[in-house]
């Protein structure tokens, strides 16, 4: 029961700073009970902790967030290596056991590079940055919606026309084409020319933490099977034996195997999360959007509508109108349903992929 204590902690606590990371801005995780509970804590933590040591990690948080640097690009690296230490020290020695004459580090070895190389790209290559000299030419690649998108808009700090779909991003300081959002992972932009590259980067991750998850599911299989332990016996507190059950072999293989059961669980935990990011970019490039897009377009509607209204209203004050040619748009045809940009999942999927819309505007 030791072993399970422990390990519903382990997978409660690591869930937990997961979730926080991932949607700690979220208005469910800010407000209400939730919200209630996190005030709580940082008022303990606050309580216990020194007031200098708590203002310096703040410090030290955002400026590994909100700054380029390539802290957790490190991260990302030793944790890679740190699970592939794991599969040398304790997985391959168990599969070569049972199975010698078998291969089994070609396909772990494909899916890791396969996956560092598009992270090396979606770190190294340019997003689409927008300078004097590119301008003219991300300008012609895209119409404006005049709704997000505005002609005649200037940037107030690269001090450039700005293209449609460009954002200016703060933490590069730079206008970026088809901008979707700052990658603190991969300390750079994900836009229109890397995007393709981000996407297939969270791809190959969730293949190789499945990958992770059966290899080492599978270790802990063959060892279970090799040494019998489903065939043990308990020795109970009266002299007594019985058979042994699912949580005797569980610790078991936990006091055996701790950094391989550790690291499949927490593999488990981390495929959704990881899994529906992957899910959610690839909605974005099979339906022509952007992270920033999705953002700032119910805001921009919601302001859209106002205007609507209110013309309504004053036209309604000198002629009586009919309801029916007057109702407000449903919320279905209003809210989430602008994509000005979509042109089909085939011809999405080529724009992103193979840069179709810039490669024509070149050739203008």
């Amino acid at each position: 029961m030791d072993f399970l204590v422990l390990m519903t902690i382990y997978v409660t606590v690591f869930g937990v700073c997961v979730l926080l990371y991932v949607y700690g801005d979220s208005p469910a995780l800010a407000n209400g009970a939730i919200g209630r509970l996190r005030h709580v804590l940082m008022e303990i933590v606050t309580f216990v902790i020194p007031q200098r040591f708590t203002d310096a990690a703040h410090e030290k948080l955002y400026n590994v967030l909100h700054t380029r640097n390539q802290v957790l690009q490190f991260v990302f690296a030793a944790i890679v290596l740190l699970g592939h230490a794991v599969w040398v020290k304790d997985m391959l020695p168990i599969l070569y056991m049972s199975d010698p004459n078998a291969n089994h580090t070609l396909m772990p070895m494909v899916v890791v590079f396969t996956n560092l190389f598009f992270f090396h790209k979606s770190c190294s290559s340019d997003p689409g940055e927008i300078n004097p000299a590119k301008q003219e030419l991300y300008s012609q690649v895209y119409k404006f919606d005049m709704r997000l998108y505005l002609p005649n808009r200037i940037c107030s700090t690269c001090d450039l026309p700005k293209p449609a779909r460009s954002k200016h991003c703060n933490i590069c300081n730079r206008c970026v084409h088809r901008f979707d959002h700052h990658c603190v992972w991969t300390n750079n932009d994900v836009g229109g020319l890397n995007h393709r590259y981000f996407l297939l980067f969270l791809l190959t991750l969730v293949g190789m933490a499945i990958e992770g998850v059966v290899v080492g599911g599978w270790s802990l299989w063959l060892y279970t099977r090799n040494s019998r332990l489903l065939e043990a016996r308990v020795l109970m507190d009266d002299g007594e034996t019985m058979p042994v059950n699912v949580f005797v072999v569980f610790q078991h293989l936990f006091l055996q195997y701790p950094r391989l059961v550790f690291l499949v669980v927490a593999l488990v935990v981390l495929i959704p999360m990881i899994g529906s990011f992957a899910i959610y970019h690839t909605f974005l490039v099979l339906t022509n959007q952007t992270t920033n897009e999705r953002y700032k377009t119910p805001a921009a509607e919601n302001l859209q509508d106002e205007k609507s209204i209110s013309k309504r209203t004053n036209k309604s004050s000198s002629q009586k109108l009919n309801r029916k040619s007057n109702k407000t748009p449903a919320i279905d045809q209003v809210h989430g349903s602008h994509r000005p940009y979509h042109r089909g999942i085939l011809k999405n999927v080529q724009e992103v992929f193979f840069l179709d819309n810039l490669k024509r505007s070149k050739q203008r």
